[in-house]
């Protein structure tokens, strides 16, 4: 195990992926709600229900990251409900495919946007769509929570737009700062995928490199989904890194490990939080052998609570649902913040006293910054009728938002599969990852 995990999003998402066979029957079925088709759910609409929407890819090769956010949508909204709903309107979660591409975000948001008038907010997990679909949304006035990580939101300029986890720039310095102060190594071999997700990464990776010392031996930004990477092997290979640095999908992480475990070229390897869920473990194991896959992967990722009074209340709420495994997405990571998401935009409205989402939006940060802490819905609710303000410390701990709207969380370095934090990278080691 390297010595002593992140997000393209996602922090330590865990099984969610189990979720995914809840509602893909009826999404083959009905054509998932992108573009012109029909919104699942849509027959169940009423004008005294509020709906958030999980605008994530549900399709494709990122259909597991929707998953992840109506995971945590989902319990939520029961948690919400039970509590008395929102200004007595009940909330539900519907899912609106985007399929991962800004092909197919763009008229998928432009349809949320024209037919979905009881739409109060939209959580979402989609590194790489930031920028073509934020704007519309920011310009129809709905608030956005997001785990998107595209570093150009660092600075966000967009009112409706919110997230509670740093750009993908930041997930770099956080994989520096690991490897400097935690692990003995000090060559770094950085293999990731050439999408906008993955090499979000990279500029924060050889920032930290550089400010603490560690030498980047070998980059690559890799073709996704290939038969084969032996020439690619053999060039990291060639450069002789101590440790690899990966992000990818589960298909081109399957096929590049088989080929370095063949090559001889195996050497302890960091993931981030695009590393995460099932399909990646399932694939990354059978590369490397469950062993070596157990004992010498970790990853970067934001930390999230695994006890606690705000973990109890997800995991009785999540257990509660409808999701499928419920047991196994407990200590995930991408459905923990969509439910801490969710939470927050019902929590936001309550405090505004309003359902109109202009009215409400300013209120997303201030439900954080109160001084009468609370772990959930139902205790924010009871607080702000007290005539108390209210911050809430949900599963991702405490939310400061800046003037760009983005709040940072602490990173954790978790084990592969089980997710287990191991160690936190402390505030000092990433200040000087950052050159501070």
């Amino acid at each position: 195990m390297l010595g002593s995990r992140r997000s393209s999003r996602m922090r330590a998402f865990a099984t969610a992926a189990a979720g995914a066979g809840i509602l893909a029957g009826y999404l083959a079925s009905s054509g998932a709600a992108s573009g012109a088709t029909p919104h699942p759910l849509k027959a169940t609409r009423s004008a005294s229900r509020l709906e958030v929407a999980v605008f994530s890819p549900f399709t494709g090769p990122n259909a597991i990251y929707g998953y992840f956010n109506y995971n945590g949508c989902v319990p939520a909204a029961l948690a919400v409900n039970k509590a008395g709903g929102v200004l007595g309107h009940q909330i539900y979660c519907q899912i609106i495919d985007n399929r991962g591409e800004p092909a197919d975000a763009v008229p998928a948001a432009q349809n949320l946007i024209a037919n979905d008038s009881n739409v109060v907010g939209i959580v979402d997990g989609d590194s790489g769509l930031l920028s073509a679909t934020v704007p519309l949304f920011s310009a129809a006035h709905i608030p956005e929570l997001s785990l998107g990580g595209d570093i150009q939101f660092d600075k966000n300029k967009y009112p409706y737009f919110w997230r509670t986890t740093p750009g993908d720039d930041q997930a770099g310095y956080a994989l520096a700062a690991y490897i400097r102060f935690d692990t003995p190594f000090r060559k770094i071999g950085a293999i990731f995928g050439n999408d906008q997700a993955a090499q979000g990464n990279v500029p924060g990776l050889d920032n930290g490199a550089k400010n603490l010392g560690l030498k980047i031996v070998n980059q690559q930004a890799i073709a996704l989904d290939q038969t084969a990477y032996q020439t690619e092997v053999q060039q990291l290979k060639n450069a002789h890194p101590q440790v690899i640095v990966t992000e990818s999908d589960p298909q081109t992480a399957g096929v590049f490990f088989a080929n370095l475990k063949q090559a001889g070229a195996l050497k302890p390897i960091v993931g981030t939080s695009g590393t995460v869920g099932t399909n990646y473990d399932k694939a990354a194991a059978a590369a490397l052998g469950q062993s070596t896959y157990e004992k010498g992967f970790v990853r970067v990722t934001q930390y999230t609570a695994t006890s606690g009074p705000a973990f109890n209340a997800w995991k009785q709420a999540l257990l509660a649902s409808s999701i499928k495994n419920a047991a196994g997405v407990e200590t995930g990571y991408g459905p923990e913040v969509a439910y801490d998401h969710t939470i927050m935009l019902a929590l936001a409205m309550v405090a505004a006293k309003s359902t109109n989402r202009v009215v409400f939006n300013p209120y997303i940060a201030r439900v954080t910054q109160g001084k009468t802490v609370v772990h959930t819905f139902a205790q924010g609710v009871a607080a702000l009728k007290a005539g108390k303000t209210i911050d809430f410390v949900g599963l991702e701990g405490q939310v400061t938002f800046n003037k760009y709207h983005n709040s940072g969380g602490v990173w954790s370095v978790a084990q592969p599969i089980t997710n287990r934090s191991l160690k936190i990278v402390s505030a000092k080691d990433m200040a000087a990852a950052e050159g501070h």
